[in-house]
Parts: C-alpha cells; sequence; structure tokens
C-alpha cells in the first residue's frame, strides 16, 4: 500500500508583492458588479474620515491567495491539490490606490491522515500594517492507481 503525504511542511513560507492601482479597482468592480461609492466615489469619500476611495476587501484578499498556489509551484510530489477553503477571513485596514500589499503565507499544519495542510495568509501594507489576514486549508488528491 502507498502512502501518500502532504508534500508541505510546516514552516515553509512564500511571499508575492502587487501594488494596488484604479486600474485594478476599476476592473473589480466590473467583474463583480459592486460599485460602492467607497471604491468608485472620489468627492464622496473626500467628505469621510477616510479622505479618499479605497480598494474593496476582498480584492487585497484576493491578491493574498496569489500564494495559494506559489507555495504548491515547487512542491516536487505529484499530489495535486485544490483549495478547500478559508477560515478567520478578516479586511483590518483599508487598502488605497497606490499602497503596495506584501502578503505572506505560511503552513501552520499538515495533516497527512486526512490530506490537508492549513497555512496563515497575512497581507500587509507598505507601512508594514497588517490589512487583511486568514486561514487557508489545501486539500492534497491523490492520482488513482
Amino acid at each position: 500500500m502507498n502512502k501518500v503525504k502532504v508534500p508541505l511542511e510546516v514552516g515553509k513560507t512564500v511571499r508575492f508583492s502587487k501594488t494596488i492601482t484604479e486600474t485594478d479597482v476599476v476592473m473589480f468592480a466590473g467583474i463583480t458588479g459592486d460599485f460602492s461609492r467607497f471604491h468608485t466615489n472620489e468627492q464622496f469619500m473626500q467628505t469621510t474620515k477616510y479622505g479618499k476611495r479605497m480598494a474593496h476587501g476582498v480584492l487585497s484578499f484576493a491578491v493574498g491567495v496569489t500564494c495559494t498556489t506559489l507555495i504548491q509551484n515547487d512542491t516536487v510530489d505529484a499530489v495535486p491539490a485544490v483549495s478547500y477553503g478559508f477560515d478567520k477571513v478578516r479586511f483590518i485596514k483599508p487598502v488605497f490606490f497606490g499602497d503596495t500589499l506584501n502578503c505572506a503565507y505560511t503552513i501552520t499544519e499538515v495533516d497527512d491522515k486526512v490530506l490537508k495542510s492549513y497555512g496563515k495568509l497575512e497581507i500587509y501594507n507598505q507601512k508594514n500594517e497588517i490589512v487583511a489576514a486568514a486561514i487557508h486549508i489545501l486539500k492534497f488528491i491523490p492520482f488513482e492507481d
């Protein structure tokens, strides 16, 4: 009997960075249909405590999700994985146009019995302030014999 194991180890970390542009926000609004004035109305936002438009929280989170693919790119084992979901997703601080998001994804747990790994996703702005975070679950699915 072939014993399949999760091809990741606790502590493995990957990083990804991206600067959020107005184009990113406008395209995301078009894709999702979320044209909230927080993202699209500069004049309105100047009357708020934020003073300017901000990116969608889900857009900021989606940039970090890139790491869930990157963590698998250099695994040598041929066990494919799918995203099993995210827990404790939090949008902690606003992200503004021009902010650079620095994302880190670290494996925190590996469960070979159920072929899952758990990772901590943290997204920071250029001031090193955390703006979003989540726990991610990868489910590994071995090829059939």
